[in-house]
Protein backbone atom coordinates (compact mmCIF):
# COMPACT_ATOMS: atom_id res chain seq x y z
CA UNK A 1 0.00 0.00 0.00
CA UNK A 2 2.81 2.00 0.88
CA UNK A 3 4.37 1.42 -2.38
CA UNK A 4 1.26 2.15 -4.34
CA UNK A 5 1.33 5.63 -2.74
CA UNK A 6 4.51 6.30 -3.39
CA UNK A 7 4.12 5.37 -6.57
CA UNK A 8 1.07 7.88 -7.11
CA UNK A 9 3.09 10.74 -5.54
CA UNK A 10 6.00 10.30 -7.79
CA UNK A 11 3.33 10.38 -10.63
CA UNK A 12 2.17 13.59 -9.48
CA UNK A 13 5.15 14.75 -9.18
CA UNK A 14 6.16 13.82 -12.30
CA UNK A 15 3.28 15.46 -13.93
CA UNK A 16 3.74 18.64 -12.27
CA UNK A 17 7.32 18.49 -13.54
CA UNK A 18 6.23 18.25 -17.12
CA UNK A 19 3.62 20.94 -16.84
CA UNK A 20 6.01 23.37 -15.66
CA UNK A 21 8.63 22.44 -18.49
CA UNK A 22 5.78 22.73 -20.81
CA UNK A 23 5.33 26.12 -19.48
CA UNK A 24 8.70 27.58 -19.52
CA UNK A 25 8.81 26.13 -23.35
CA UNK A 26 5.88 28.41 -24.05
CA UNK A 27 7.31 31.24 -22.36
CA UNK A 28 10.75 30.41 -24.25
CA UNK A 29 9.03 29.76 -27.38
CA UNK A 30 6.03 32.58 -27.49
CA UNK A 31 8.01 35.40 -25.90
CA UNK A 32 8.20 38.64 -28.06
CA UNK A 33 11.82 39.10 -27.66
CA UNK A 34 14.19 36.70 -29.64
CA UNK A 35 16.23 34.08 -27.05
CA UNK A 36 19.46 32.42 -28.33
CA UNK A 37 22.06 30.31 -26.87
CA UNK A 38 25.66 31.01 -29.03
CA UNK A 39 28.37 28.66 -28.88
CA UNK A 40 32.29 29.78 -28.38
CA UNK A 41 32.81 30.14 -32.00
CA UNK A 42 29.33 32.56 -32.40
CA UNK A 43 27.41 29.59 -34.12
CA UNK A 44 23.67 29.19 -32.87
CA UNK A 45 23.04 26.28 -30.41
CA UNK A 46 19.62 26.98 -29.71
CA UNK A 47 17.34 29.70 -30.48
CA UNK A 48 12.87 30.42 -29.94
CA UNK A 49 10.14 30.71 -32.42
CA UNK A 50 10.73 34.82 -31.98
CA UNK A 51 14.59 34.53 -33.13
CA UNK A 52 13.94 32.65 -35.61
CA UNK A 53 11.85 34.68 -37.07
CA UNK A 54 13.31 38.07 -36.60
CA UNK A 55 16.17 36.17 -38.83
CA UNK A 56 13.40 34.88 -40.95
CA UNK A 57 14.27 31.28 -41.41
CA UNK A 58 12.96 28.45 -40.08
CA UNK A 59 14.54 27.30 -36.59
CA UNK A 60 15.69 23.63 -37.73
CA UNK A 61 17.59 25.26 -40.49
CA UNK A 62 19.41 27.87 -37.83
CA UNK A 63 20.79 25.16 -35.51
CA UNK A 64 24.72 25.47 -35.93
CA UNK A 65 23.94 28.17 -38.39
CA UNK A 66 27.09 31.11 -37.38
CA UNK A 67 25.66 34.54 -36.66
CA UNK A 68 28.19 36.28 -38.73
CA UNK A 69 26.14 35.47 -42.02
CA UNK A 70 23.34 37.51 -40.47
CA UNK A 71 25.67 40.31 -39.52
CA UNK A 72 25.32 43.75 -41.90
CA UNK A 73 29.26 44.38 -43.00
CA UNK A 74 30.22 47.13 -40.25
CA UNK A 75 28.73 44.76 -36.92
CA UNK A 76 30.83 41.35 -37.70
CA UNK A 77 33.74 43.25 -35.27
CA UNK A 78 31.43 44.48 -32.96
CA UNK A 79 29.47 41.00 -33.05
CA UNK A 80 32.28 39.21 -31.88
CA UNK A 81 33.71 42.10 -29.64
CA UNK A 82 30.88 41.86 -27.55
CA UNK A 83 31.22 37.85 -27.24
CA UNK A 84 34.88 38.46 -26.20
CA UNK A 85 33.38 41.04 -23.28
CA UNK A 86 30.92 38.43 -22.11
CA UNK A 87 33.81 35.76 -21.71
CA UNK A 88 36.61 37.98 -19.87
CA UNK A 89 34.09 40.08 -17.38
CA UNK A 90 31.89 37.17 -16.96
CA UNK A 91 28.76 40.03 -17.00
CA UNK A 92 26.31 41.29 -18.79
CA UNK A 93 26.90 42.97 -22.09
CA UNK A 94 24.89 44.97 -24.42
CA UNK A 95 25.25 46.35 -28.02
CA UNK A 96 23.40 47.48 -30.88
CA UNK A 97 24.03 45.33 -34.24
CA UNK A 98 22.63 45.92 -38.16
CA UNK A 99 21.13 42.39 -38.51
CA UNK A 100 19.95 41.41 -42.20
CA UNK A 101 17.21 39.09 -41.54
CA UNK A 102 16.56 36.43 -44.72
CA UNK A 103 13.22 37.84 -45.46
CA UNK A 104 13.81 41.55 -45.27
CA UNK A 105 16.68 44.26 -45.59
CA UNK A 106 18.50 45.40 -42.85
CA UNK A 107 17.35 46.15 -39.58
CA UNK A 108 18.53 47.55 -35.74
CA UNK A 109 18.82 44.97 -33.18
CA UNK A 110 19.85 45.05 -29.45
CA UNK A 111 21.90 42.19 -28.16
CA UNK A 112 22.69 41.30 -24.56
CA UNK A 113 24.11 38.43 -23.50
CA UNK A 114 25.17 36.70 -20.34
CA UNK A 115 28.21 33.78 -20.67
CA UNK A 116 27.19 30.64 -19.20
CA UNK A 117 29.09 28.24 -17.56
CA UNK A 118 30.78 25.42 -19.44
CA UNK A 119 33.38 22.60 -18.24
CA UNK A 120 34.90 25.08 -15.14
CA UNK A 121 34.85 28.18 -17.48
CA UNK A 122 33.02 31.04 -18.91
CA UNK A 123 32.92 31.25 -22.32
CA UNK A 124 31.73 28.38 -23.52
CA UNK A 125 28.11 29.31 -24.50
CA UNK A 126 26.44 32.77 -24.39
CA UNK A 127 23.06 32.94 -23.47
CA UNK A 128 21.27 36.48 -25.56
CA UNK A 129 18.75 38.48 -26.28
CA UNK A 130 18.08 40.02 -29.31
CA UNK A 131 15.25 42.43 -29.74
CA UNK A 132 14.45 44.36 -33.53
CA UNK A 133 14.53 47.94 -32.10
CA UNK A 134 14.64 49.46 -35.57
CA UNK A 135 11.36 51.62 -34.71
CA UNK A 136 12.63 53.12 -31.85
CA UNK A 137 15.43 54.48 -33.60
CA UNK A 138 13.96 55.70 -36.35
CA UNK A 139 11.68 58.05 -33.82
CA UNK A 140 15.11 58.80 -31.53
CA UNK A 141 15.79 59.86 -35.11
CA UNK A 142 13.23 62.26 -36.05
CA UNK A 143 13.03 63.43 -32.69
CA UNK A 144 16.77 64.54 -32.83
CA UNK A 145 16.22 65.75 -36.13
CA UNK A 146 12.91 67.54 -34.81
CA UNK A 147 14.91 69.17 -32.17
CA UNK A 148 17.65 70.79 -34.43
CA UNK A 149 14.99 72.26 -36.49
CA UNK A 150 12.78 73.62 -33.81
CA UNK A 151 16.33 74.96 -32.02
CA UNK A 152 17.07 76.76 -35.46
CA UNK A 153 13.48 78.50 -35.71
CA UNK A 154 13.91 79.51 -32.09
CA UNK A 155 17.52 81.25 -32.40
CA UNK A 156 15.80 82.99 -35.58
CA UNK A 157 12.93 83.98 -33.72
CA UNK A 158 15.35 85.85 -31.49
CA UNK A 159 17.25 87.67 -33.55
CA UNK A 160 15.09 88.21 -36.69
CA UNK A 161 13.67 91.87 -35.14
CA UNK A 162 17.27 92.61 -34.90
CA UNK A 163 18.07 91.68 -38.21
CA UNK A 164 14.90 93.10 -40.14
CA UNK A 165 15.09 96.46 -38.99
CA UNK A 166 18.37 97.74 -40.57
CA UNK A 167 16.88 95.41 -43.85
CA UNK A 168 13.86 97.65 -43.95
CA UNK A 169 16.11 100.91 -43.43
CA UNK A 170 18.56 100.35 -46.20
CA UNK A 171 15.63 98.71 -48.71
CA UNK A 172 13.69 102.06 -47.61
CA UNK A 173 16.90 104.21 -48.56
CA UNK A 174 17.58 102.38 -52.15
CA UNK A 175 14.05 103.02 -52.76
CA UNK A 176 14.62 106.68 -52.44
CA UNK A 177 17.45 106.60 -54.57
CA UNK A 178 15.76 104.80 -57.35
CA UNK A 179 13.27 107.68 -57.48
CA UNK A 180 15.93 110.60 -57.61
CA UNK A 181 16.95 111.36 -61.47
CA UNK A 182 20.92 111.72 -60.25
CA UNK A 183 20.85 108.32 -59.44
CA UNK A 184 18.60 107.00 -62.55
CA UNK A 185 22.53 105.64 -64.09
CA UNK A 186 22.71 103.54 -60.71
CA UNK A 187 19.01 101.67 -61.36
CA UNK A 188 19.79 98.28 -62.11
CA UNK A 189 22.58 98.43 -59.27
CA UNK A 190 20.09 99.48 -56.97
CA UNK A 191 17.13 96.69 -58.29
CA UNK A 192 19.55 94.40 -57.30
CA UNK A 193 20.40 95.37 -54.28
CA UNK A 194 16.56 95.13 -53.40
CA UNK A 195 16.51 92.05 -54.87
CA UNK A 196 19.26 90.83 -52.91
CA UNK A 197 17.32 91.93 -49.53
CA UNK A 198 14.00 91.13 -49.90
CA UNK A 199 15.63 87.53 -50.90
CA UNK A 200 17.57 87.57 -47.37
CA UNK A 201 13.92 88.59 -45.98
CA UNK A 202 12.84 85.38 -47.24
CA UNK A 203 15.49 83.64 -45.84
CA UNK A 204 14.35 84.49 -42.78
CA UNK A 205 11.15 83.84 -42.78
CA UNK A 206 12.00 80.48 -43.74
CA UNK A 207 14.19 80.33 -40.40
CA UNK A 208 10.74 81.25 -38.50
CA UNK A 209 9.24 78.47 -39.97
CA UNK A 210 11.14 75.55 -38.45
CA UNK A 211 10.06 76.72 -34.74
CA UNK A 212 7.99 74.25 -33.50
CA UNK A 213 6.09 76.73 -31.46
CA UNK A 214 5.16 78.59 -34.49
CA UNK A 215 1.45 79.88 -33.71
CA UNK A 216 -1.01 78.20 -35.98
CA UNK A 217 -4.25 79.28 -37.30
CA UNK A 218 -6.07 75.97 -37.86
CA UNK A 219 -9.82 75.46 -38.90
CA UNK A 220 -11.28 72.57 -40.49
CA UNK A 221 -10.18 72.30 -44.10
CA UNK A 222 -10.96 70.35 -47.24
CA UNK A 223 -7.70 69.11 -48.67
CA UNK A 224 -8.56 69.25 -51.96
CA UNK A 225 -9.74 72.83 -52.51
CA UNK A 226 -6.18 73.93 -50.71
CA UNK A 227 -4.87 71.85 -53.89
CA UNK A 228 -7.11 73.28 -56.33
CA UNK A 229 -6.78 76.57 -55.42
CA UNK A 230 -2.84 76.73 -55.53
CA UNK A 231 -3.14 74.24 -58.75
CA UNK A 232 -2.86 77.48 -61.51
CA UNK A 233 0.21 78.55 -59.91
CA UNK A 234 1.96 74.96 -60.27
CA UNK A 235 0.98 74.41 -63.76
CA UNK A 236 2.11 78.23 -64.53
CA UNK A 237 5.82 76.93 -62.96
CA UNK A 238 5.43 72.93 -64.78
CA UNK A 239 4.42 74.88 -68.33
CA UNK A 240 7.58 77.02 -68.21
CA UNK A 241 9.59 74.16 -67.71
CA UNK A 242 7.89 71.55 -70.54
CA UNK A 243 6.40 69.42 -67.84
CA UNK A 244 2.56 68.59 -66.61
CA UNK A 245 0.74 68.30 -63.60
CA UNK A 246 -2.62 65.77 -63.14
CA UNK A 247 -4.34 65.55 -59.88
CA UNK A 248 -6.28 62.43 -58.52
CA UNK A 249 -8.13 64.04 -55.62
CA UNK A 250 -10.79 61.19 -54.01
CA UNK A 251 -13.10 62.57 -51.48
CA UNK A 252 -11.41 62.47 -48.30
CA UNK A 253 -12.68 64.14 -45.03
CA UNK A 254 -12.10 67.82 -43.88
CA UNK A 255 -8.90 68.19 -41.53
CA UNK A 256 -7.75 70.74 -39.02
CA UNK A 257 -5.49 72.26 -40.66
CA UNK A 258 -3.69 75.98 -41.36
CA UNK A 259 -4.39 76.98 -44.58
CA UNK A 260 -1.20 78.95 -45.26
CA UNK A 261 1.13 76.51 -43.94
CA UNK A 262 -0.65 73.44 -46.35
CA UNK A 263 0.27 75.52 -49.05
CA UNK A 264 3.57 76.41 -48.69
CA UNK A 265 3.87 72.52 -47.70
CA UNK A 266 2.28 71.38 -51.53
CA UNK A 267 4.56 73.76 -52.90
CA UNK A 268 7.77 73.10 -51.31
CA UNK A 269 7.23 69.74 -52.30
CA UNK A 270 5.88 70.14 -55.51
CA UNK A 271 8.63 72.36 -56.71
CA UNK A 272 11.21 70.15 -55.61
CA UNK A 273 9.24 67.32 -58.01
CA UNK A 274 9.26 69.87 -61.01
CA UNK A 275 13.41 70.52 -60.29
CA UNK A 276 13.87 66.80 -60.57
CA UNK A 277 12.36 65.75 -63.44
CA UNK A 278 13.36 66.28 -67.35
CA UNK A 279 11.11 68.11 -69.89
CA UNK A 280 8.53 66.04 -70.50
CA UNK A 281 8.35 65.14 -67.29
CA UNK A 282 4.77 64.24 -65.10
CA UNK A 283 3.98 65.22 -61.48
CA UNK A 284 1.14 63.49 -59.91
CA UNK A 285 -0.66 64.81 -56.66
CA UNK A 286 -3.29 62.40 -55.30
CA UNK A 287 -5.10 62.49 -52.11
CA UNK A 288 -6.78 59.12 -50.46
CA UNK A 289 -7.96 57.64 -47.34
CA UNK A 290 -6.27 54.97 -45.89
CA UNK A 291 -7.49 53.51 -42.95
CA UNK A 292 -7.81 56.24 -40.18
CA UNK A 293 -5.57 58.38 -42.20
CA UNK A 294 -5.60 61.35 -44.93
CA UNK A 295 -3.02 60.71 -47.22
CA UNK A 296 -1.18 63.53 -49.57
CA UNK A 297 0.99 61.95 -52.39
CA UNK A 298 3.31 63.70 -54.58
CA UNK A 299 4.94 61.82 -57.04
CA UNK A 300 7.70 62.88 -59.70
CA UNK A 301 9.27 61.25 -62.16
CA UNK A 302 12.39 61.92 -61.72
CA UNK A 303 15.94 59.75 -61.35
CA UNK A 304 15.06 59.41 -58.13
CA UNK A 305 16.92 59.98 -54.36
CA UNK A 306 20.65 58.63 -54.10
CA UNK A 307 20.58 56.80 -50.20
CA UNK A 308 23.44 58.89 -48.95
CA UNK A 309 20.98 61.88 -49.59
CA UNK A 310 17.95 60.14 -48.48
CA UNK A 311 19.01 59.39 -45.12
CA UNK A 312 19.68 63.18 -44.32
CA UNK A 313 16.59 64.37 -45.73
CA UNK A 314 15.07 67.25 -43.82
CA UNK A 315 17.94 68.27 -42.32
CA UNK A 316 18.84 71.81 -42.36
CA UNK A 317 21.13 73.58 -45.30
CA UNK A 318 21.19 70.33 -46.92
CA UNK A 319 21.32 71.28 -50.71
CA UNK A 320 22.34 70.40 -54.16
CA UNK A 321 20.93 73.51 -55.61
CA UNK A 322 23.08 76.09 -56.72
CA UNK A 323 21.15 79.02 -55.13
CA UNK A 324 19.22 77.26 -52.53
CA UNK A 325 18.86 77.38 -48.48
CA UNK A 326 18.57 74.06 -47.54
CA UNK A 327 15.19 74.65 -46.05
CA UNK A 328 12.50 73.59 -48.42
CA UNK A 329 12.68 70.20 -46.90
CA UNK A 330 12.99 70.96 -43.12
CA UNK A 331 10.24 73.08 -43.46
CA UNK A 332 8.07 70.56 -44.79
CA UNK A 333 8.90 68.48 -42.14
CA UNK A 334 8.47 71.11 -38.97
CA UNK A 335 4.65 71.84 -40.48
CA UNK A 336 3.87 68.11 -40.79
CA UNK A 337 5.15 67.85 -36.72
CA UNK A 338 2.99 70.54 -35.61
CA UNK A 339 0.27 69.25 -37.96
CA UNK A 340 0.82 65.89 -35.98
CA UNK A 341 1.74 64.26 -39.56
CA UNK A 342 3.94 61.84 -40.42
CA UNK A 343 6.22 61.96 -43.65
CA UNK A 344 6.99 58.59 -45.67
CA UNK A 345 9.53 58.82 -48.75
CA UNK A 346 9.78 56.13 -52.02
CA UNK A 347 12.15 56.64 -53.77
CA UNK A 348 13.91 54.60 -57.11
CA UNK A 349 15.23 55.22 -60.82
CA UNK A 350 11.37 55.89 -61.87
CA UNK A 351 10.85 58.47 -59.34
CA UNK A 352 10.00 59.59 -55.96
CA UNK A 353 6.74 59.79 -54.01
CA UNK A 354 6.30 62.02 -50.87
CA UNK A 355 3.52 60.82 -48.77
CA UNK A 356 2.00 63.23 -45.92
CA UNK A 357 -0.08 61.19 -43.40
CA UNK A 358 -2.94 63.11 -41.44
CA UNK A 359 -4.82 61.83 -39.19
CA UNK A 360 -8.19 61.88 -38.53
CA UNK A 361 -11.11 60.47 -36.50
Amino acid sequence: MDLEIQCRTMQEALGELEESRNRYADLYDFAPVGYVTFDKTGCISEINLAGAALLGMERPQLLGMPMSVFLAKGSYKLFFDHLRTCRITGKKVITELGVIPRNTGMIHAQIISMPLPGAGDYGSKYRSIIADITERKLMEKEMSRMERLNLIGEMAAGIAHEIRNPLTTVRGFLQSFMRRTEFAHFNSQLNLMVTELDRANSIITEYLSLAKNKPLDQSPQNLNEIIKNILPLMESDALLNEKWIVTELTDIPPLLLDAQEMRQLILNFVRNGLEAMAPGGKLTISTFVEGKQVVLSIQDQGTGIPMEIKQKLGTPFLTTKENGTGLGLPICFSIANRHNAKIDIKTGDAGTTFMVNFSWS
